[in-house]
C-alpha cells in the first residue's frame, strides 16, 4: 500500500495512541492533534493527504472543523475521514460539511479494517454525499442519553443563532465559535473565523479599541458613550466582554448593533437643529437687538443735542451706549466659547491633581458667599482622558450654576463627587438649592433658555457640547424641594 500523510484529530488520548500506532504500523506517516486549534497549527507545516477527524470534541466540533479544512487550497484533494461514537444519535449531512467517509467508534479491532478501507478508497475519493454509509454500525445501539445532550445542544445552539446580538467565544485571541448575527457584522464566513485570531481579522485601529475590553471584562458599557462603540465596515457596535470562567483566559464577547439607533438619533439631531436654529437666531436677535436699539437712540438723541448738553448730561449718554456696547461684548464672549474646544487635545490625565489645582479658584469666592464647597474622591479614581481646559470650563459652569441655586437657602452646600464605574469616571456636582421645575428641565440644554435675569441660556448647552467632543455625556437630577445633581461621565482610557 502506498504510504499516505495522515493526520489524526481526536481529543482521546487513547484512541489518538491506537489509531497512530496502527497507522504507523501499516507505513504511514501519521501526526496527531488533541483539538481543532492543534490541527489548524499542524496544518501551517503539514499537509496531509488522509484526515481522520473526531465529530464531538471541545471548543470547536468535528463538523466545523471539516468545513474549515474545505476552505484550505491545499486540502483540495484531502480525503477527510469523520471518526465518531455518536453516528447512531446525530444526523450528518456529509456534503455539506465537506466529509468522504464516516466510521463509527466501537472496539478498535473492528475499527482497524473499516480504516485500512478509507486508506484504500482515498486513492479514487468519491464526491461527499449526505447519505454517505457509516461504516462500524452494525452492532450499535443508539444511547438515549447521548441523544438528549445532542438535543440540549442543538436547542441552544438554536437560540444563539437566532439572536440579534453578536455572540463570540475567544480561548485568548483565538475565535472558537461565532453565531449568525456576529459573521454578519465582521462580515466574514464561518469557516474563515473559526480558528483564526480574532487580532488578524479585525483592523488594527478596532482592535486595539476592543482589546482593553476583552481583557478587562468590564460589566457595564454605557450604550450611549460614543467611544464604547466601533465602527466595523459600515456598522455601529458597542462591545461588551465577560469571562467563561472565573480564573481563565476564555471570554464570551457581545456585539450590539445600534446602527439603526444611530441613524434615528441623526434624523432626531437633524430636526432638533433646525428647531435650534430658530432659537439661535431669534436670540441673537434679541440680545443683540435690543442694546443695539439703545445705542442707536442714545447716539441720536446725543447727536441732535450736542450743542446744548453739558459735559455731565454727555458722559451720562456715553456711560449709557458703553454698557450696551459691554452686554453685546459678554453674549459674544459666550457665543465663543459654544465654539471653543472644536477639536479638544484629548489627553490621559490625573484627576486628583485636576482637583488639587481647580478648588482653590474657586474657593475664595464660595467662602466669601458662605457657601460650604465637599469634594470626595471614591476609591480607584486617578485616570480620566479628556481635555483640561474643557473639564476646567465644564465644572466652572456647573458650579457657577449651583453657587446661584444655593443663594438665599440655610446652610448652602455644594458636594463634588467623583467615583469609577467599570471604565467610566462619573463626577457629580450636588446642591442643596432650589432645584429646577421639571418644565424647565425639558428645555435645560436649548441655546439661549435662562431662568437668570443676566444669564445667556449657552452654558449648559456648551458644557454639552464639550462633553460630546469629549466622547462624554451629561445627566441632570432635580427636585424643587432637595436641590438638583448634575452628572458628567468621562471615560477613564482612550
Amino acid at each position: 500500500m502506498e504510504r499516505k500523510k495522515i493526520l489524526v484529530v481526536d481529543n482521546n488520548a487513547v484512541m489518538v495512541k491506537l489509531m497512530t500506532s496502527f497507522l504507523e504500523r501499516e507505513g504511514h506517516e501519521v501526526i496527531s492533534a488533541e483539538d481543532a486549534f492543534s490541527a489548524l497549527d499542524v496544518l501551517k507545516e503539514f499537509i496531509p493527504e488522509i484526515i481522520y477527524v473526531d465529530l464531538v470534541m471541545p471548543r470547536i466540533g468535528g463538523d466545523c472543523l471539516c468545513k474549515i479544512f474545505r476552505t484550505i487550497p491545499q486540502l483540495a484533494g484531502c480525503y477527510i475521514v469523520i471518526v465518531s461514537a455518536a453516528v447512531m444519535e446525530q444526523q450528518i449531512d456529509f456534503s455539506r460539511i465537506g466529509a468522504n467517509a464516516c466510521i463509527a467508534k466501537g472496539p478498535f479491532s473492528q475499527m482497524c479494517g473499516h480504516i485500512l478501507d478509507t486508506i484504500a478508497e482515498s486513492a479514487a475519493p468519491l464526491p461527499a454525499a449526505a447519505g454517505l454509509k457509516i461504516r462500524g454500525v452494525k452492532d450499535l445501539h443508539k444511547r438515549q442519553i447521548t441523544t438528549d445532550l445532542l438535543m440540549a445542544n442543538k436547542h441552544l445552539h438554536i437560540m444563539l443563532e437566532s439572536m440579534s446580538q453578536g455572540v463570540i467565544e475567544l480561548v485568548g485571541k483565538r475565535v472558537s465559535y461565532a453565531n449568525s448575527a456576529a459573521l454578519f457584522l465582521l462580515q466574514v464566513s464561518q469557516e474563515n473565523l473559526i480558528g483564526s485570531y480574532l487580532d488578524e481579522i479585525l483592523e488594527p485601529a478596532t482592535w486595539k479599541r476592543l482589546a482593553p475590553i476583552i481583557e478587562n471584562c468590564p460589566v457595564e458599557v454605557p450604550l450611549e458613550a460614543e467611544n464604547s462603540t466601533l465602527h466595523i465596515h459600515d456598522r455601529h457596535i458597542v462591545p461588551q466582554s465577560m469571562r467563561t470562567q472565573e480564573d481563565d483566559m476564555n471570554r464570551i464577547v457581545l456585539l450590539t448593533d445600534i446602527t439603526d439607533r444611530k441613524r434615528m438619533e441623526a434624523i432626531v439631531e437633524a430636526t432638533n437643529l433646525n428647531e435650534n436654529l430658530g432659537y439661535i437666531f431669534s436670540g441673537i436677535r434679541h440680545e443683540i437687538g435690543n442694546p443695539v436699539n439703545s445705542i442707536k437712540m442714545a447716539l441720536t438723541v446725543l447727536n441732535k443735542n450736542i450743542q446744548t448738553y453739558d459735559r455731565a448730561t454727555v458722559a451720562e449718554f456715553v456711560d449709557r451706549s458703553l454698557k450696551e456696547v459691554f452686554r453685546i461684548e459678554y453674549l459674544l464672549k459666550a457665543l465663543k466659547n459654544y465654539s471653543l474646544f472644536e477639536t479638544p487635545d484629548l489627553k490621559k490625565m490625573r484627576l486628583d491633581h485636576f482637583m488639587k489645582n481647580f478648588v482653590p479658584l474657586v474657593q475664595d469666592d464660595l467662602t466669601s458667599r458662605a457657601i460650604n464647597l465637599k469634594i470626595i474622591i471614591g476609591h480607584g479614581v486617578e485616570w480620566v482622558y479628556t481635555d483640561s481646559r474643557a473639564l476646567h470650563h465644564i465644572l466652572l459652569n456647573l458650579l457657577t450654576n449651583a453657587a446661584d441655586a444655593v443663594e438665599g437657602k440655610e446652610s448652602p452646600r455644594i458636594v463634588i463627587g467623583i467615583s469609577r464605574s467599570s471604565s467610566w469616571v462619573n463626577i457629580k456636582v450636588d446642591d442643596n438649592g432650589c432645584g429646577i421645575s421639571e418644565s424647565d428641565q425639558q428645555l435645560l440644554f436649548k441655546p439661549f433658555f435662562t431662568s437668570k435675569a443676566k444669564g445667556t441660556g449657552l452654558g449648559l448647552v456648551i458644557v454639552k457640547k464639550m462633553l460630546m467632543k469629549m466622547n462624554g455625556a451629561i445627566t441632570l437630577q432635580s427636585d424643587t424641594h432637595f436641590g438638583t445633581t448634575v452628572t458628567i461621565m468621562l471615560p477613564e482610557d482612550e
